[in-house]
């Protein structure tokens, strides 16, 4: 059997970052025990809380935005796969 390529600390840190993100929501990352907790429920009034949007909230993330024209533009090339394509962006500095 081959020696693995990683000690048993780094193997326990892995298995426990799996356990964590596997918690998490994957579009906002909050706890799943919490976020999806009917107490939390914004329409709930008997409930505990409620998610609310932070101030100063939303902000654009100018990398996203460039990242869906991408999108936009190459599906209208290629409509019958557009999900399949991958697109990156870099910063171009101006001036």
């Amino acid at each position: 059997m081959p020696e693995s390529e990683w000690n048993d600390q780094q193997l326990a840190l892995m298995v426990a970052l799996e356990e964590y993100e596997d918690g998490q929501c994957r579009r906002c990352g909050h706890e799943l025990a919490e976020s999806t907790d009917p107490g939390n429920d914004y329409n709930n009034p008997f409930g505990s809380g409620f998610y609310a949007p932070l101030p100063g909230t939303p902000v654009q993330c100018h990398a996203c935005a460039a990242l869906e024209r991408s999108e936009q533009q190459a599906a209208a090339g290629n409509p019958q796969h557009p999900g399949a394509l991958m697109h990156a962006v870099h910063l171009v500095r101006r001036g």
